[in-house]
């Protein structure tokens, strides 16, 4: 067997499946992709997947690139035309509006599930693609030209490695990238719901002092996905609560914005962190996704990061290989790591100010925090920017979310 690729993606997840997808659309590199689970992923349309993301429109614009929105729609999104915030402990709140921008939504609720099927059927598409699964990488040795991968079965070569393996990335760890982590001791339960009250396709946050609370809606209009932060202690204790003793806590934390909470489905619990890397790249590697960076929930901006990480590198690569120059080199990949690593910290840092400003419970914070956002909330020119920000309508996107251009 040939094992030698012009770049392997250590990761079949959401982000380095999109990479592959579009490297594969665009250029005639050969392209592997070692994913550490042996089973494709389940879709099963009766059922709500607990975990979900909110996808922007500029995401929503890659996988129209990719050719992939419609297979993605057929499986199931929920748009959502409006944003309703406030705060618990005050009487501040902001609402977007999709038709303050233009737009006919702000974005789309989607089960990870159902993108990540979508994809991985997508590969099979493309012969210059090779999956493999149920790989466990041992050892990454360093070659003039190119990088070997020694994993439980067999020895891989390529010019580039991209590190698309998560948080606990095993890749950033054999190379030794350091990362600076905060364990914010909370975790965030997530769970599918059934409301009285239609949640007439509007995205709920409310902001409490023990944590934030979304009500995310799906395309039913009585079912919603609930992201709760909580204490790991109150998650614990909330995740083994009696369904019915559970469901009136939920109705009251959430001010009863949806009436009585009719049914609630299973609850699953994860662990929240901040993480940031040192370096984006080094010698032929290169970081993306959360194996680069991971940041708290409550802006919901996991997954649309990490895409824009894969459409970046993407650009990067099309404009060497345009130039006739070597993809892999330290010089085209420091592009990809300032472009990259200014905008994930700056979004880290904006999730992290909301999140401590909202933690407070000192009076005066209280009352900065009610009549700031009241003052947002009635200065249209303002709530426009941050509406557009929150859609992904910003400046420096990769060409692929830019517009839908199919490649």
């Amino acid at each position: 067997m040939n094992n030698q690729y012009d770049i392997i993606i250590v990761g079949g997840g959401i982000v380095g499946l999109s990479l592959a997808c579009a490297l594969a659309r665009r250029t005639s590199l050969f392209i592997a992709i070692l994913e550490a689970k042996s089973s494709r992923t389940e879709w099963n349309a009766a059922i709500y997947y607990h975990r979900v993301s909110a996808i922007t429109l500029a995401s929503q614009r890659i996988f129209e690139s990719l050719g992939v929105w419609n297979d993605i729609q057929n499986k199931r999104i929920s748009p959502f035309k409006k944003i309703n915030v406030w705060d618990a402990a005050g009487e501040g709140h902001i609402d977007f509006d999709c038709t303050e921008i233009g737009e006919s939504e702000l974005g789309f609720i989607v089960e990870n599930n159902a993108i990540q099927s979508v994809l991985e059927d997508n590969i099979r598409h493309y012969p210059s693609i090779h999956l493999y699964s149920s790989v466990t990488l041992k050892e990454l040795v360093w070659n003039k030209e190119n990088i070997e991968l020694l994993t439980n079965e067999t020895t891989f070569t390529a010019k580039l490695i991209v590190a698309a393996d998560g948080a606990h990335s095993c890749v950033r760890k054999q190379i030794g990238i350091e990362v600076n982590q905060y364990d914010y001791h909370q975790q965030a339960m997530v769970a599918t719901v059934h409301t009285a009250l239609p949640h007439q396709q509007t995205a709920y946050q409310v902001f409490r002092e023990t944590g934030s609370l979304a009500f995310l809606p799906f395309s039913k209009p009585n079912v919603s996905s609930i992201v709760w932060s909580l204490s790991t202690e109150e998650a614990q204790r909330y995740a083994s609560m009696d369904d019915e003793i559970f469901k009136n806590l939920l109705a009251q934390a959430f001010d009863y914005k949806l009436g009585p909470i009719q049914a609630i489905e299973e609850r699953h619990l994860f662990p929240l962190s901040r993480q940031q890397v040192e370096q984006y790249i080094k010698s032929r590697v290169v970081l993306v996704g959360d194996a680069a960076h991971v940041m708290h929930p409550l802006a919901g901006q996991g997954v649309n990061m990490g895409l824009l990480d894969a459409i970046s590198l993407f650009d990067i690569i099309i404009q060497a290989l345009n130039k006739n120059k070597d993809f892999a080199s330290d010089l085209c990949l420091r592009q990809y790591e300032r472009w990259r690593k200014a905008d994930n910290i700056a979004m880290q840092t904006a999730v992290g100010m909301i999140k401590n400003m909202f933690a407070s419970d000192q009076h005066l914070m209280k009352v900065l925090r009610s009549k700031g956002l009241n003052a947002v909330n009635h200065m249209a020119w303002i709530k426009k920017i941050f509406i557009h920000h929150a859609v992904g309508n910003r400046i420096a996107l990769p060409t692929l979310a830019q517009n839908a251009r199919i490649i």
